[in-house]
């Protein structure tokens, strides 16, 4: 595929059409660009991606649950501006390429290229000259966005190595239901060493790496209690071997936030939106790195264009895509000034939709990172200092000694109901997939797939409310509010504090920890600038907790099996609906299990608010009283008596079904559950 010379016929706006000699297919001059806008010079060359303007353009919303739409790349190429206008073609010989990412030293580019319509996107390497092309990820991964990140020292490399981050699209159920999610990878340049490096059960796209050596990335997000809050699209950091992910940038701005872009003084510029945008375009504006917490502010709220993919400039300054609102109006590259926020015109050859642009100039190197994570291992240390620290609405009211254990609960991601490409056939270190049967295998046993939730007839069965998610463990809190685990590594896992009537007092998002990675939590939700107490917390005396159980031994609470035959215990009409009249259940046939699980979890008068049981009306109805916290909305809601008692065993069910989100049913739907490679072994 190495590009050939060509000849294409171009026609300049004011200028006789002219055949023009190309190395990689297209020469067309940037007096194109002036024509339409009056560009500003190009001091230094840049690569930018180049969409037909006449092509589909994507729904604007193509899933009901998607934060994060896929974007229009179809028919993409690279070119190259030079300084002096002269256009040339990266891409050559490829149906679709984009998502450029300059070497270091400026002598190299990696991009995602698509070889033939409908194929999976790959990141391959070229050089500027267009030569050298090699593939980078493994064929068969849909692979997008790579970026070249600093050197990554570990314990099982004799010496570091330069690697590649890539975002790959997967073939999992997210969160909400939609059918593939994505996740952040880091491969060598020879393809080799691949590592999957978030856990995240929903989108995670948008890698960029911050001078410090961290990746800042968006992630897609959901409360994982009974909270009305709408999912966001954030901004999180990770290692760049997927280690200690921390929010950055909290959660001040619109609900959608994406493409971030750090600045050489100090900003940290991304595009933002109050709704998913099919696209990604939106309004640009940035935070400080010294303080991204607090110092969120908005760069433009323009009711005339959109933006996309900012890229560095020099200062404060980005080279970023413009598009005017009207119908049919094309993408073209400005530089945008965030200090005084004024913009001037680049780069637009009006037949094409030009994004994703970059500058072609050396760059410095971000600072490398050691690691301590090994790939061998299977577990990881999990420490908290105090569970007491935490955001102020908790605070004035939770006492010391009311935090009891801490629960740690893992989400099953269901692989076989998506319809991506699934990465499961890849091994990590490998640079090739695996034959079927060896990917199978390997699926089985690193990464335990959900039963498919479904009652006798799977046509008529309830849908969980959220992803299906099963009980690792509980371990016992310090007095002085602090607990020390071990817990399975690269797993998507919950924590949730408990009090003394196994309650759930507060859940944690989604986190990982990566394998021998020792993650410290400072308190449950507390400030994120917030500084801990420099002492030596109880739970450090001694070693680790294991809550490293055999994943035949996680325990799964579901209605079916669990909590319909509790409640079909109860006296006849011993629950109430929300107006209090008798709420009969049907419990004596799998149709009337299913029409019971329906009536109590849905709807306005859903007795159950998954994943918090203190607020569900019907914990309330079994206890005969109101079990929220001070905290919550409910608090001061009045119970009326109820006639409806359960043995202790039976109530501490019923509340950990709730807190773990009300699932329906585990009966499987293939294949049974397989065992962990090593049944949870510390070594």
């Amino acid at each position: 595929m190495t590009p050939t010379n060509q000849v294409a016929r171009c026609t300049i706006p004011g200028r006789l059409a002219c055949r023009l000699p190309a190395m990689a297919a297209v020469a067309l001059l940037a007096s194109a660009a002036a024509a339409a806008f009056g560009a500003a010079r190009l001091e230094t060359p840049i690569i930018v991606t180049q969409v037909p303007a006449n092509a589909a353009r994507p729904a604007s919303n193509p899933h009901a649950n998607d934060l994060a739409p896929g974007d229009r790349f179809d028919g993409a190429r690279l070119v190259m501006v030079s300084t002096d206008g002269n256009v040339r073609v990266l891409s050559a010989g490829f149906a679709s390429a984009c998502d450029p990412n300059l070497s270091f030293d400026g002598q190299r580019v990696i991009f995602a290229g698509q070889q033939a319509r409908g194929e999976p996107f790959r990141i391959w390497e070229i050089g500027l000259d267009g030569t050298n092309l090699r593939p980078v990820s493994p064929e068969g991964l849909d692979a997008r966005q790579p970026i070249h990140v600093s050197v990554l020292n570990t314990l099982e490399s004799p010496q570091p190595w330069p690697t590649v981050l890539f975002v790959a699209r997967e073939s999992t159920v997210s969160e909400t239901g939609r059918p593939s999610v994505s996740n952040l990878y880091d491969v060598k340049l020879d393809g080799t060493e691949l590592r999957r490096l978030t856990y995240n059960p929903n989108y995670n796209l948008d890698p960029v790496q911050m001078w410090d050596g961290r990746v800042i990335y968006a992630a897609e997000r959901y409360a994982n209690d009974a909270s009305a809050e709408p999912g966001r699209v954030g901004l999180y950091a990770i290692h760049i071997e997927g280690a200690d992910m921390e929010r950055y940038g909290g959660e001040l701005g619109r609900r959608i936030q994406r493409t971030p872009c750090p600045t050489a003084d100090g900003l940290l510029v991304f595009v933002e939106s109050d709704q998913p945008t099919a696209d990604g375009s939106g309004q640009l504006a940035c935070v400080e790195q010294r303080r991204p917490h607090l110092t969120y502010r908005s760069l433009t709220n323009d009711a005339d264009f959109v933006y996309a993919h900012p890229s560095p400039l020099g200062g404060n300054r980005v080279l970023v895509a413009q598009r005017p609102h009207r119908a049919k109006a094309t993408w073209g590259i400005v530089a945008f000034d965030a200090t005084t926020g004024r913009s001037e015109s680049v780069f637009d050859m009006g037949d094409f939709d030009e994004v994703q642009a970059v500058l072609v100039k050396p760059r410095p190197s971000p600072d490398g990172h050691s690691t301590v994570v090994v790939s061998k291992a299977d577990y990881g240390t999990l420490y908290g200092l105090d569970c007491y620290t935490t955001d102020a609405a908790r605070a004035g009211h939770l006492q010391p000694g009311e935090v009891k254990r801490v629960r740690i609960i893992e989400g099953l991601p269901d692989s076989r109901r998506g319809t991506g490409v699934s990465p499961a056939g890849v091994q990590e270190g490998q640079s090739k997939p695996m034959d079927a049967t060896k990917a199978t295998n390997a699926t089985r046993a690193s990464r335990p797939q959900a039963p498919r939730l479904q009652a006798t007839n799977p046509a008529t069965a309830p849908t969980s409310p959220v992803m299906p998610r099963r009980l690792i463990g509980e371990a016992a809190v310090e007095s002085d509010g602090s607990f020390n685990l071990f817990v399975p590594s690269d797993t998507p896992l919950l924590l949730q504090t408990v009090d003394e009537n196994g309650f759930a007092l507060g859940t944690c998002g989604w986190f990982w920890v990566k394998p021998k990675e020792k993650r410290g939590c400072i308190g449950c939700h507390e400030d994120p600038e917030r500084v801990p107490e420099n002492k030596f917390v109880l739970a450090l005396h001694h070693d680790s907790v294991p809550l490293l159980p055999p994943v035949a031994e996680r325990r799964r609470v579901t209605f079916a099996h669990d909590v319909a035959p509790i409640l079909q215990r109860l006296p006849a009409s011993a629950l109430r609906d929300a107006q209090l009249q008798p709420l009969p259940l049907a419990l004596d046939t799998p149709a009337g299990v299913a029409a019971a699980y329906e009536t109590i979890t849905h709807g306005p008068d859903a007795l159950v608010e998954p994943g918090r049981a203190r607020t569900s009306r019907l914990i309330w109805q079994l206890t005969g009283r109101n079990t929220s916290r001070p905290w919550d909305a409910t608090a001061r809601t009045k119970v009326p008596p109820s006639a409806a008692r359960l043995s202790a065993d039976d109530l501490r069910t019923v509340i950990l079904w709730i807190d773990l989100g009300a699932q329906y049913d585990a009966a499987p739907a293939t294949t049974a559950v397989a065992e962990s490679t090593n049944g949870g072994n510390v070594k």
